[in-house]
């Protein structure tokens, strides 16, 4: 009982020798209150960055049209490297990783496991995400970045770039008007460079998106390497969704101009010419196609 004794009151001094020599002072009440606040609203504002994340992430994927990968890129792989929102799904990461410690830090984050804080994070991110998506906010965050960031290229820049090679094929801008004979339109393209873009090919789906104006995207064959004529064998809307619920953005039509007889004629039995027929990838554009009738 006595050896108990000693060791009591040498333990208690050697508690009051650290107090005293490490100046250690109480603490207020206030101070763990606050410290608890803190991390819980540090860890709750973690989260609602990742949720922005998310919503932009979930802009890049709605607006890249994968459909058409075959036709920009040489294989879905490169493709998938250049469209991909890697960025967005490394901040998300991020911030929810910072929420879960944050949250581990509180008073009573150590009696939850990891994985019930990391579920809880990701789906609060997702939902949340989601919403701000719906809202049409993910796309205004990529409009905020705008073109040239140094660390960051958002995707309907990226796309845009893949859309300025005609050598290739690829040709995209803004309708700019149609002529007469529905033969040929202008296009200005996202450098503002005009081109005459031939009609022969088009059909009724192509038609359509071409009277309605705005941005479109056009598959085709330069006509000379050093004209600024294109001949055009597909022509897709240029549709960017800022939502779940449909809310596309479409620039307003132009007045359309009567159809020819042999234009307004044109339907998905009508061959296109041998010179489309080369373009790469030509059934896979052409079962696109055949959907939008």
């Amino acid at each position: 009982m006595m050896h108990d004794e000693q060791k009591d009151d040498q333990l208690a001094r050697k508690v009051l020798e650290r107090i005293s020599g490490e100046h250690l002072v109480p603490r207020p009440r206030w101070e763990f209150i606050f410290k608890n606040y803190f991390f819980w609203i540090f860890g709750a504002f973690a989260v609602a960055l990742s949720a922005l994340a998310f919503s932009a992430m979930l802009f890049d994927i709605q607006n890249v049209d994968w459909r058409l990968s075959a036709a920009t890129h040489a294989n879905f792989l490169a493709f998938f490297l250049e469209a991909a929102p890697f960025l967005w799904a490394g901040a998300l990461i991020l911030f929810i990783l910072v929420g879960y410690a944050n949250v581990r830090r509180t008073a009573h984050g150590y009696r939850y496991s990891l994985a019930v804080i990391a579920l809880g994070a990701v789906l609060a991110s997702l939902v949340l995400g989601s919403a701000l998506y719906a809202s049409g906010l993910g796309g205004e965050i990529e409009e905020a970045i705008g073109d040239h960031p140094p660390f960051y290229r958002p995707i309907l820049v990226e796309e845009r770039s893949w859309w300025l090679a005609p050598e290739k094929g690829l040709l995209g801008g803004r309708v700019i008007s149609l002529a007469p004979d529905n033969a040929s339109f202008a296009l200005r393209d996202f450098k503002g460079h005009l081109w005459q873009v031939e009609t022969g090919d088009l059909r009724n789906a192509d038609f359509t998106a071409v009277l309605r104006g705005g941005i479109v995207r056009i598959v085709g064959v330069p006509v000379a390497a050093t004209s600024s004529t294109f001949h055009a064998c597909f022509v897709f809307p240029w549709e960017i969704r800022y939502g779940f619920f449909g809310n596309f953005f479409h620039a307003p039509s132009m007045p359309r101009p009567p159809l020819s007889a042999s234009t307004s004629e044109r339907s998905i039995t009508t061959p296109r010419s041998e010179l489309c027929k080369g373009i790469r990838p030509y059934r896979q554009l052409r079962s696109i196609d055949e959907t939008r009738f």
